[in-house]
């Protein structure tokens, strides 16, 4: 054997003793990520979330792999974000909040139409739920923004520049959209839907009626 075979032998055993020793260093950061998410997150929000979002994509394939529902990772970043942003979401005047919706909360037979900048443009038909809301989101001076996909929430966030957003989605959608708001120094709370999919979802109306008009001193209205 000459001593370039040796050599070459000899590097690829350490690239390979080296990328499998980085494949498990990984994969014991992301568990400890995902213990960490579930069992301590009360005591380190900030950190906790942090961790969660360098480690959210591999966090999901190692509990898809463990044949987990990798949905927990967006639940428990949700959690950690309503704890982390509740307090100045609740700090903020009424009339400079906005609420988002998806547009699955609709009716099959609803009549609204879609606007490019504003999203669906709720007529208050009161096939569904969202005619209560927007009523009292009129009333309040809250915001109001039916999105039909997650450009619609950015395009509010430059259009209305609100100081703070209460968001209603399905579990990977909600905790998407907190991200991104909260990056651009907005509060953001959120609340999952109660039942999910591509139409005629729902939720906990009531919860959501609470959270537009929560304030945490009569001030803020």
């Amino acid at each position: 054997m000459s001593s370039t075979t040796f050599l070459s032998s000899a590097v690829y055993l350490w690239v390979g003793t080296a990328f499998i020793s980085l494949v498990i260093a990984f994969a014991v950061l992301t568990l400890a990520a995902v213990c960490l998410a579930i069992y301590k997150r009360e005591l380190f929000p900030r950190f906790t979330l942090f961790v969660l979002n360098l480690f959210y994509h591999p966090a999901k394939l190692l509990l898809g792999y463990l044949h987990i529902n990798h949905i927990i990772v967006d639940e428990i970043g949700i959690a950690l974000m309503n704890s982390i942003y509740r307090e100045a979401y609740e700090n903020t005047a009424l009339d400079k909040r906005i609420l988002f919706l998806p547009q699955c909360l609709r009716s099959l037979e609803c009549p609204a139409k879609v606007s490019p900048r504003e999203g669906i443009l709720c007529k208050a038909c009161g096939r569904c739920g969202i005619a209560e809301l927007k009523r009292l989101c009129d009333d309040l001076g809250v915001s109001i923004c039916i999105a039909p996909g997650g450009e619609f929430v950015k395009r509010a966030i430059s259009d209305k520049k609100p100081q703070a957003a209460l968001g209603v989605a399905c579990q990977h959608d909600l905790y998407d959209a907190m991200r991104y708001v909260t990056s651009k120094g907005i509060p953001m709370i959120g609340i999952v839907l109660t039942r999910s999919g591509c139409v005629s979802t729902d939720v906990d109306w009531e919860e959501v009626k609470r959270a537009i008009a929560i304030c945490a001193s009569p001030d803020k209205r």
